[in-house]
């Protein structure tokens, strides 16, 4: 990585600074720069501000927006997995207690989703999973649960679908998945070493290369699935299908580093860099204005981060 790029985000927020040291500079997490980068996100403005929002039963926004469809952008479906990326764990008491009113929400079935009525949908049960893995709760036999709900989902074509008439056997099973709902799940799979080399997320990668192959060409069904106008926008938290989210999940699967179609869409990743080698966000929301990725103006140390994570991951895969 280009040294003056380097030193601008460790420059940045303890967040970025700490994300840096550990996931591009690999240093371990006993590390002295990393411990102290770590202690200091919790006293930053910004995340002081976030948890102030935070009711005391753990949850942000209202106790009913976690099954809405779809969440608001700063209420308990999403603070969490952006927090989980700053490098938050179930170790914080806040954390935990923010975690312990999601899976308060989990349906008998073991995944996530919309009430009333009580209905588990694969992009929700993926997108809490994903977070929840992240906070440290892999072992938890609650999440365990989630999981096996979330791989007896699967489908003909690899890919995922909230529609039950869309499973193997049912009329629909022979439609395209959900290109969303596939993403959200493979963001949870990777967090599960047993299932992250698996069939599982092989035939799903799959199913979402292919889709990038029939781009324009076939109208896949769910929330957000085209490849089209707007996905290739930089845009955090991941809320949308959109290259970044698409690429971060996909650079965590070692059998992919070979993949032409991947390469072809990091090219045009990094293409969008500026001179000095650092990315803006491109869509925003607008609730996050606090922090760098929720403007427009100026560069976005973290947008940049994730970008340089991606492209070292596909570095160190070859």
């Amino acid at each position: 990585m280009n040294q003056d790029i380097f030193n601008w985000l460790l420059e940045g927020e303890p967040w970025v600074r700490y994300r840096t040291l550990k996931d591009i500079l690999s240093k371990e997490k006993s590390n002295a720069e990393v411990t102290a980068a770590k202690r200091t996100i919790n006293n930053h403005a910004s995340i002081k501000q976030l948890f102030d929002k935070q009711n005391r039963d753990g949850y942000w926004g209202t106790s009913k927006d976690i099954y809405t469809w779809w969440p608001k952008k700063d209420t308990t479906f999403w603070v969490l997995g952006v927090l989980a990326d700053f490098g938050f764990t179930k170790v914080d008491k806040k954390i935990s207690r923010a975690a312990e009113y999601v899976l308060s929400t989990q349906l008998p079935c073991g995944g996530f989703g919309c009430a009333p009525p009580p209905a588990p949908y694969d992009c929700f049960t993926g997108i809490l999973t994903e977070s929840l893995a992240k906070l440290g709760y892999t072992e938890d036999m609650r999440l365990k649960e989630a999981y096996e709900w979330l791989i007896q989902r699967q489908r003909r074509d690899g890919g995922f679908w909230c529609k039950n008439t869309g499973l193997p056997g049912r009329p629909r099973e022979r439609e395209s998945s959900c290109a969303f709902a596939t993403l959200c799940v493979l963001g949870a799979l990777a967090q599960e070493s047993e299932l992250k080399n698996s069939k599982i997320a092989k035939r799903s990668v799959e199913f979402l290369l292919t889709c990038w192959e029939n781009r324009g060409k076939i109208k896949y069904a769910g929330h957000d699935s085209q490849i089209g106008k707007g996905w290739e926008k930089l845009k955090y938290p991941f809320t949308d299908y959109r290259i970044l989210k698409y690429l971060d999940t996909l650079s965590e699967f070692e059998f992919v580093k070979n993949d032409r179609r991947i390469h072809a869409m990091l090219e045009g990743l990094i293409a969008k860099q500026n001179i000095n080698g650092r990315f803006y966000a491109e869509s925003i929301h607008t609730v996050w204005s606090n922090f760098d990725f929720g403007q427009k103006e100026m560069p976005s140390r973290w947008i940049t981060f994730m970008v340089k994570r991606i492209e070292k991951r596909f570095r160190k895969n070859k």
